[in-house]
């Protein structure tokens, strides 16, 4: 198949391009950077570059969340990178005389909002009452606009850990000289999943012909940040004794800190299951081993 990635040089976008050439796939990739990171891939700038048929989409473009502390300038900017490239895609699909047969544009458990003791599933609404869920709701809207002739699939991402990128690597430094620390009270919800999970579950949808619409891309068995703190303490071998109070990290982070960090999320993959998609790492402790001691 011919295969195109927007954002593919990402951490997320450049593991699937990796995956899929070593299938035999065609890996086109849509970015910015103009150059070739992945060797066998081909870059290209614009949609118009697209010389011959595109089999399948994978819309993961968007600027980090916590590139910047937030203000009305950063959300956006965070904003735009996601709906006018969402809007471009569906664009240059809707007007395909060959449209792909699949769409794939991701998403985020923001969708949701936050509580802290509802587990959410895919036919919760959300909430829109800040500046994430409004964010999610508006990209997957623009996606749904994609024309009846191509299946769509809306990937609503959790945290992803993996090695050499990803949340975690923002983590393992300090977490290695016991400076890893509880954020807040840490009875806050973390939602995440495994990288060969996300591949996984995006080879899933590919090759599910009747799979539709919004799937939870995390693992069944979300963890409190407390015990997310535990569990990759004791993985690395390390103790973990400190926290930092909520008010310093809304000192330090801003906004940031009460829509993303203190945010609690307890969401179920309930689609992917149901369908017979099968974890590969559905619990933390089995993530972490796989990950840090690779």
């Amino acid at each position: 198949m011919h295969i195109l990635i927007t954002g593919g040089t990402g951490f997320i976008g450049s593991k699937l391009a990796e995956h899929f050439l070593s299938q035999k796939h065609k890996v086109t990739i849509l970015s910015r950077m103009g150059k070739v990171i992945l060797p066998g891939t081909n870059i290209i700038t614009n949609l118009e570059d697209i010389k011959s048929k595109i089999d399948i989409v994978i819309n993961l473009a968007g600027e980090p969340l916590d590139k910047n502390r937030w203000n009305d300038e950063v959300k956006n900017e965070i904003y735009n990178s996601r709906i006018n490239t969402t809007k471009k895609l569906v664009d240059y699909i809707n007007n395909s005389k060959t449209p792909p047969s699949l769409l794939i544009s991701c998403s985020a458990v923001g969708y949701y909002g936050s509580s802290d003791t509802k587990t959410y599933i895919e036919k919760d609404p959300s909430p829109q009452n800040d500046f994430p869920s409004k964010l999610c709701f508006d990209w997957e809207k623009e996606a749904y606009k994609v024309n009846n002739n191509t299946r769509i699939c809306i990937i609503r991402l959790g945290i992803v850990l993996g090695k050499n990128g990803g949340a975690l690597s923002k983590m393992l430094l300090p977490f290695k000289l016991c400076l890893g620390a509880r954020l807040g009270n840490g009875e806050q919800y973390m939602s995440w999943i495994h990288i060969d999970d996300v591949i996984g579950a995006i080879d899933f949808l590919i090759n599910s012909k009747d799979s539709h619409g919004p799937y939870n891309l995390t693992s069944p068995n979300p963890v409190s940040n407390s015990e997310f703190t535990k569990i990759l303490s004791r993985s690395l071998s390390r103790i973990s004794f400190l926290y930092l109070p909520a008010f310093l990290l809304k000192l330090l982070f801003g906004e940031i800190a009460t829509k993303l960090l203190l945010k609690s999320q307890k969401v179920y993959p309930e689609k992917l299951i149901n369908e017979g998609y099968h974890f590969h790492y559905s619990t933390l402790e089995t993530a972490l081993q796989n990950i840090v001691k690779k």
